[in-house]
């Protein structure tokens, strides 16, 4: 196995063991009291939420890569929501919520 494979290999260790955290966490804060779960469940979602946050994240990487760009934007986000308009809405309304929230930044660096 190469450096690189080892890094990665390592990196995605660690990535679904802080998954695993938030989700057992999340998962015990919205369960009724007396309900429990197993560690095989919890090994579940993290593998579905992986697989699709690598998939979101490649599709991102790919519609910022067509439009000849190296930094996804929320276009790209959006374009990957184009089949749930209502998700998309409130996205939008949020953006412009926390664009008019957050003072300017000036574009001089100190």
């Amino acid at each position: 196995m190469s450096d690189n494979q080892e890094r990665n290999k390592k990196l995605v260790g660690q990535l679904k063991g802080k998954l695993w955290f938030c989700i057992e966490q999340h998962v015990k804060r919205e369960l009724p009291l007396g309900v429990t779960f197993t560690p095989k469940f919890i090994n579940a979602l993290v593998e579905l939420c992986f697989a699709q946050l690598t998939d979101l994240g490649a599709d991102l990487e790919a519609f910022a890569r067509h439009a000849g760009r190296e930094t996804i934007v929320s276009d790209d986000f959006m374009l990957r929501l184009r089949k749930n308009p209502d998700l998309q809405q409130f996205l939008r309304e949020e953006l412009a919520t926390t664009k008019t929230a957050q003072p300017a930044r000036s574009s001089a660096r100190k």
